[in-house]
């Protein structure tokens, strides 16, 4: 088995989660917003003045950092949806402005859909991949019908930095992905190991109890405390005062008992602190005689309710 870890509140477990997925996110954003930025320099070195499509990348980056700084202020939840819908509609205008749907660009739904599967809950994701399926068939239609530009598909330096960007993220999403299946996996087989153990100390327990119980000289039963009904007796018990197990388990307790006053007052007592002291009774064997007894009671907990451990002792029999 693995080594256990301390058990965990559920809440603080949701929030060490919340907070790993933040951090993940914030370091995301901060790759993003730099690799944004050498896209829009290669963009700006690498063709003529008047070409403008190094804005899509400097606007790109500037709402990664936009949701860095929100990330921070605590506004986290507006995040995840601000990146995809904002990722999906700069890769349509990439794809627009390099004239087809073929252009490096066409890989940043594939990085919205995984950033969606990543971060958004399922109604989200299958939004996001419904969008992306829409936007390159529109895309792929608009090219064919000849409605956008004339296509500049060089292979060239900017093609890879925008293939490379793509793929960074889409790595990056699955890596902490993977980590979170795996610490998510880990809780769990720490929950398997931490109930089995508890199992076979329960059972250990129970069968422990078991055997003192069925070897104790002294008389026991032992009842339910809601119903007062008796659940099981051990030999001792059905030696001393001749009661057969299988006959009264089931009874309520009461018709042991000769004085019905006396019973009322052992369960306020029982009830009121736990446990009584030895108190002598009278109490009645199972061929009618009523004889001087000593009862002591305690509650108990146990996963079916309480229970009532009760040890009687035959007064006549000890002073003889």
């Amino acid at each position: 088995m693995l080594d256990s870890r301390p058990l965990e509140d559920p809440t603080t477990i949701e929030r060490s989660e919340r907070r790993r997925r933040q951090r993940s996110l914030r370091w995301l954003l901060l790759g993003i917003a730099v690799m944004m930025a050498i896209q829009a320099a290669a963009d700006v070195l690498l063709t003529p003045s008047w070409d403008y499509r190094f804005v899509i990348s400097l606007s790109m980056g500037g709402v990664a950092l936009l949701s860095h700084q929100l990330l921070k202020a605590g506004r986290g939840h507006w995040v995840p949806p601000l990146m995809v819908v904002s990722s999906l509609f700069f890769a349509g205008w990439a794809m627009c402005s390099y004239g087809s749907v073929r252009a490096a660009s066409s890989l940043a739904p594939l990085g919205v859909v995984v950033l969606a599967g990543t971060y958004l809950r399922l109604p989200g994701l299958l939004a996001t991949t419904g969008a992306c399926l829409l936007m390159l068939a529109s895309l792929t239609w608009a090219e064919s019908a000849g409605r956008l530009p004339e296509a500049r598909m060089a292979a060239d330096f900017r093609y890879w930095v925008m293939a490379s960007v793509v793929v960074v993220v889409v790595g990056a999403l699955l890596r902490y992905t993977r980590q979170a299946t795996d610490e998510a996996y880990l809780r769990r087989l720490n929950q398997v190991e931490d109930r089995l153990r508890l199992e076979h100390e329960r059972d250990q327990s129970f069968r422990r109890f078991g055997r003192i119980f069925r070897l104790n000289p002294n008389a026991l039963l032992v009842q339910r405390a809601d119903t007062q009904a008796i659940v099981e007796v051990n030999p001792a018990f059905e030696r001393n005062w001749g009661y057969p197990a299988d006959q009264v388990a089931g009874l309520k307790a009461e018709f042991l008992w000769a004085d019905d006053e006396q019973w009322q007052a052992h369960n306020r007592l029982l009830f009121a602190q736990g446990n009584t002291d030895w108190r002598p009774v009278r109490w009645l064997r199972s061929d009618g005689r009523s004889v001087d007894a000593l009862v002591y009671s305690e509650l108990n907990d146990d996963p079916g309710g309480p229970l009532i451990l009760t040890t009687v002792a035959d007064r006549s029999a000890t002073v003889a």
